[in-house]
């Protein structure tokens, strides 16, 4: 995958570099968007082995803090307070909506584009990337799989905040929580029905999410 959008950025910056002086604010807008691809890359962690080995510069240091903390709930509660961030916070496309008070401060966040240690880098990468009042996620189920696991299916779609109005169009995922010995959530791991690859190529082409979604 990292492959794949290494060569994407290869080749936007061959566009761009392809850009003539008749075509200016053409060649503006790409290099912007080729600009943008390059960032994603880095935040992506593109070429990285270990999310927790190079700091992903647009996010900081990852932040700690126990206080507040809701340590030692049954399982069947965590699972409760993960419904509703997802059902009515939409945490996933509003960092607003997060449940921070159930997760470690040092969970682990995994998606097919996406590695992040750290609660707080986490919440700052939600806030970069959709438009809240734009996005939504449909809850589909959630249970509990063990005493150390919950599991959850649920539809995304949205628009991105970038200039030219991209979306993503809806999708399905498989989201599953990994909790400690404490309680909190220690992982959060995603599948996708599309591949990362895909997910990032909408991020550059303006498009429309279905409005009975």
């Amino acid at each position: 995958m990292a492959t794949r959008m290494a060569t994407s950025c290869a080749s936007w910056a061959r566009q761009c570099g392809g850009e003539t002086s008749t075509s200016r604010a053409r060649g503006q807008l790409c290099r912007r968007r080729s600009g943008i691809l390059s960032m994603s890359l880095l935040f992506l962690g593109v070429g990285q082995r270990d999310a927790g080995a190079i700091p992903l510069a647009p996010l900081g240091k990852a932040l700690t803090d126990r206080e507040g903390k809701r340590v030692g709930l049954p399982v069947e509660e965590v699972k409760a307070i993960l419904e509703r961030g997802l059902r009515e916070g939409q945490y996933f496309v509003n960092p607003e909506g997060l449940p921070n008070q159930i997760f470690d401060d040092n969970a682990r966040f995994k998606d097919p584009t996406n590695d992040v240690v750290g609660l707080s880098r986490y919440e700052k990468a939600l806030g970069l990337l959709f438009d809240k009042e734009r996005s939504k996620v449909e809850l589909l189920d959630i249970e509990v799989t063990s005493p150390g696991e919950i599991r959850a299916r649920y539809r995304l779609g949205g628009y991105l905040k970038f200039a030219w109005n991209p979306c993503v169009r809806p999708y399905e995922g498989v989201v599953r929580y990994g909790l400690g010995k404490d309680g909190l959530v220690v992982s959060q791991e995603q599948e996708w029905s599309i591949s990362g690859a895909e997910a990032l190529k909408e991020t550059f082409s303006a498009c429309e999410v279905p409005p009975d979604f």
